[in-house]
C-alpha cells in the first residue's frame, strides 16, 4: 500500500478515474464539442493533460523509470498554472456572460470554481516545496486529483437526476473527503509523510463549508461576484 501512496501504483486508480471522467462529460461536452467556447475547451485540455500526467508519473515510478518522472515533474511547472488560469478564465466568462435571473446560481458556480483552483494550486505548491520528500510530494500530488472528484460526479449525478431536490455537493465533496479519510485509515502505520492527508482534509473541509452551508448568498461573496463580473 505504501507504493500507491507514493504513486508507485496509483496510476491504475488515476486510469480508472480519468474513464469516468470521459463518461461523465461525454452527454454535455464530449457529444457536442462545436457548443462549447474557447475557454472550455482550454481546460477541458488542461484538466485531461493534467490527469495523463499524473498517471504517466506513477507509471514511471513503478517501473523504475526516475528521468521520464522528473522530466514529467518539469513539464507540470507550465502544465499547473496553465490549469488554474483556465478555470478562472471560465468562471470569469460565465459569471459576467448570465443576466440578472442566474446571477445568484452562477455567484455559487464562481464559488466552487475559485475554491477548487485553490485547492488544486495549494495543493501543487506544497508538493513542489516537498519535492525532496517523496513521502509527502507523493501525497500532495494526489490531493491535485482529489480537487477533480466534484466536477467529474457533479456530472453524473446530473446525468441520472437534473432536477435535484436537494445539493448534490453534499455527495461530491463527501466522496473526496471519503477518499481522504481512506488513505488516512491505511496508511495509519507509516510514519513518513503520515500528517499530509488530515491536514488537507481539514483544508478541504474549509473551503466545501461556504458551499455546504450557503455562505456564498452572503453580501460579501456576492460582492466579490459582482466585481468579477465586471472586470
Amino acid at each position: 500500500m505504501a507504493k500507491m501512496l507514493d504513486l508507485g501504483r496509483s496510476w491504475k486508480w488515476l486510469s480508472a478515474f480519468l474513464l469516468l471522467a470521459f463518461l461523465a462529460f461525454w452527454p454535455t461536452y464530449l457529444s457536442r464539442p462545436l457548443a462549447s467556447g474557447g475557454f472550455t475547451h482550454l481546460h477541458a485540455a488542461t484538466a485531461t493533460l493534467w490527469m495523463l500526467m499524473l498517471i504517466a508519473q506513477s507509471w514511471a515510478i513503478d517501473r523504475r523509470r526516475v528521468p521520464l518522472h522528473r522530466a514529467l515533474g518539469k513539464a507540470s511547472y507550465v502544465l499547473a498554472p496553465l490549469l488554474v488560469l483556465t478555470v478562472l478564465l471560465l468562471a470569469h466568462q460565465r459569471i459576467a456572460s448570465v443576466g440578472p435571473a442566474d446571477f445568484p446560481i452562477q455567484t455559487y458556480i464562481l464559488y466552487l470554481q475559485v475554491s477548487l483552483a485553490f485547492l488544486f494550486a495549494l495543493s501543487y505548491a506544497l508538493a513542489i516545496a516537498t519535492r525532496r520528500s517523496v513521502a509527502r510530494h507523493s501525497r500532495f500530488m494526489i490531493c491535485t486529483a482529489l480537487t477533480l472528484v466534484d466536477p467529474v460526479v457533479i456530472r453524473i449525478l446530473f446525468w441520472i437526476g437534473p432536477n435535484p431536490g436537494w445539493n448534490y455537493q453534499w455527495l461530491t465533496f463527501g466522496l473526496t473527503d471519503a477518499a481522504l479519510l481512506l488513505l488516512i485509515v491505511l496508511e495509519r502505520r507509516n510514519r513518513a509523510g503520515r500528517a499530509v492527508f488530515p491536514a488537507m482534509l481539514a483544508v478541504f473541509a474549509a473551503a466545501q463549508a461556504p458551499a455546504l452551508l450557503g455562505l456564498t448568498g452572503g453580501a460579501a461573496w456576492q460582492g466579490f461576484a459582482r466585481w468579477v463580473a465586471g472586470i
